[in-house]
């Protein structure tokens, strides 16, 4: 074993902090829905995400010790051999822990389409295609070399298929880079039409789509791959858990104050209350607060944070 040393270093830090953070996060998002009595398959999911993303962090830790991101000329043999294997490990959970974490996203946003059905075709495919992207890519890097263990020398008879490692790899980027970017867009599409305040409705745009953000040096290179997987799915994990923690702004300790400085005495009573349209539907007071999201999802008594969000009133 080695000391982290090059790009093994902000690799080990990475995995380290993101691994805490998400851990951190994901418990209080489990607490908030079991406090709003509103856990759901998007909860599981994430949490199937996490322990995947448990285990490559973990790996790519250890991988830190034998030489990710550092040449080979300062390393030992069965240091390069180890420290490969272990980051060839890495790729499968890597590979499976992305679909679940941007399905468990993707699941949130189908809360809020449950109504438009362009929008639910959209995020299944979108589901669809990065399981299958997944599937190739586990495949075809399980295929490299014949056997296995030619990749990280234990066999030296074997062969390496080094063109289908640089196909699947570009091919599941491509995916990968394709369903964030949707992802990412969809939430701010999802709310064109929503009657909200501009800014409300921007805030919440970006708390969404936050979720949607990879040879002879083969140990050097795993730093710098290792440390955008683990910084993506750290990232999914974190983001994608902060549409759930939304209901804490309505704790008093944390500052949810009705303001009432608003112009004469009668605004605190008069202002909040629904006024008639011309069209006989009801539309809210023009002094009714509509600049925290909080107020949206308050008014399910399912404490559902997303749901129903573009229903009309």
């Amino acid at each position: 074993m080695v000391q982290p040393a090059g790009d093994g270093v902000p690799l080990f830090y990475a995995s380290a902090v993101l691994l805490a953070l998400s851990w951190l996060t994901f418990i209080t998002r489990v607490g908030v829905r079991i406090w709003r009595n509103a856990l759901g398959l998007d909860d599981y999911s994430m949490f199937i995400g996490l322990l995947l993303f448990t285990v490559t962090s973990s790996l790519c830790i250890v991988c830190c010790f034998y030489g990710s991101g550092q040449f080979a000329a300062a390393l030992k043999t069965s240091d390069i051999m180890y420290g490969t294997k272990l980051f060839f490990i890495a790729e499968f959970f890597y590979a499976s822990g992305a679909v679940v974490i941007k399905c468990s996203i993707a699941i949130t946003l189908l809360r809020i389409a449950e109504s438009r059905r362009n929008f639910l075709w959209t995020i299944w495919g979108i589901m669809i295609v990065t399981a299958i992207s997944a599937a190739i890519f586990i495949i075809g890097i399980a295929n490299i070399c014949h056997p296995i263990t030619t990749l990280w020398g234990e066999t030296t008879t074997g062969s390496c298929n080094l063109k289908l490692n640089s196909d699947v790899s570009f091919f599941f980027s491509a995916i990968e880079i394709a369903t964030d970017w949707s992802l990412a867009i969809l939430p701010a599409v999802l709310l064109w039409n929503v009657q909200m305040n501009s800014r409300v409705k921007f805030s919440v745009a970006v708390i969404l789509g936050l979720a949607a953000f990879n040879p002879a040096e083969f140990m050097f290179s795993t730093g710098k791959i290792g440390f955008w997987s683990v910084i993506e799915e750290g990232i999914g994990i974190i983001a994608g858990s902060l549409p759930a923690l939304r209901p804490l702004l309505s704790l008093p300790f944390l500052g949810r104050i009705t303001t009432t400085k608003s112009s004469g005495p009668a605004s605190g009573s008069r202002g909040s209350r629904l006024k008639q349209s011309r069209s006989g539907h009801q539309v809210l007071g023009s002094n009714v607060k509509m600049d925290n999201f909080q107020q949206l999802g308050d008014r399910d008594r399912d404490g559902d944070s997303q749901k129903h969000i573009l229903k009309e009133t």
